[in-house]
């Protein structure tokens, strides 16, 4: 049984409603998160009339923010003006090692119950309130205890969540029934000894959206710079309803923390693009 996830993974109102363009007044804040302040990362200039997707990007048990962004390749997200980017630090524990408190499971092994839930919920909240943000594409992506937490966001927050992307993780164990579709596309290596590879997350998920069919495959990307060739078999869940595909994108013979290759983030750039809510 896994105690501990390594210390080495890497690791308007009416705006958010409804998509409108209008500007709130007065100037816009560029911090959230209260006593836990996280910088916003911003296209500049935003364009008039553009609406962005809303990125929040979840670090690894023992990882940072900083480090986390940097191994999935996106800190040219806002620079380039493709979205705007809340990347949070998450609590220290008693060795310093920062964690999300997503189940019971992982990853808060101390017991200091910190409201993650309630603290990225509300950093959400507060950009879609002052940023145009595009509703139907607001992501959670994270690796290891950050895939953790990104499934609880979806299980929690499906009204503002519309997709998750998942790396080396596993769906939060707690009562899950969203009242939307989530868009889940889950990653993983075969060889991960830290948290062994399962396809029990996407047959969740699959439930969970209401998908009818099985998975079949649906090509091959090469994402692990240290396996030959191609290694990672692609799948999509056949039935599924709109707003809820499940994918699984399975590493053959990667670990926990995969080798990214330079095509590992526009491979899940593209995809988050190409599964907006309707």
């Amino acid at each position: 049984m896994l105690t501990r996830l390594a210390a080495s993974a890497v690791a308007a109102v009416a705006l958010a409603a409804c998509g409108g363009t209008s500007d709130p007044p007065g100037p816009r804040p560029t911090t959230f998160g209260g006593n836990r302040p996280v910088t916003l990362q911003v296209p500049e200039p935003l364009e008039d009339g553009k609406l962005y997707p809303l990125v929040l990007l979840l670090h690894g048990y023992g990882a940072n923010a900083f480090v986390q962004q940097s191994y999935f390749g996106m800190k040219d997200l806002a620079p380039n003006g493709d979205a705007l980017v809340l990347a949070p630090d998450g609590t220290p524990d008693s060795s310093n090692r920062q964690f999300w408190n997503a189940d019971g499971f992982c990853c808060d092994f101390e017991g200091r119950k910190p409201d993650d839930v309630g603290y990225l919920g509300g950093m959400i909240d507060d950009v879609m309130a002052a940023y145009p943000v595009d509703p139907a594409r607001v992501l959670a992506i994270g690796h290891s205890n950050g895939a953790w937490m990104s499934y609880r966001m979806a299980c929690e927050r499906s009204d503002v969540f519309t997709d998750v992307i998942a790396l080396a993780g596993n769906t939060a164990a707690v009562p899950c029934e969203p009242p939307q579709p989530v868009h889940i596309l889950h990653l993983h290596g075969t060889a991960d000894d830290t948290v062994p590879y399962t396809e029990a997350n996407v047959d969740a998920w699959a439930a969970k959206d209401g998908c009818t069919g099985a998975r079949a495959a649906t090509g091959e990307l090469d994402l692990d710079t240290a396996l030959a060739g191609a290694e990672t078999r692609m799948s999509s869940t056949a039935g599924c309803p709109a707003g809820g595909a499940v994918d699984l994108w399975r590493i053959e013979g990667a670990g926990h923390v995969p080798n990214l290759s330079p095509q590992f983030r526009p491979a899940v750039w593209s995809w988050f693009l190409d599964h907006p809510r309707p």
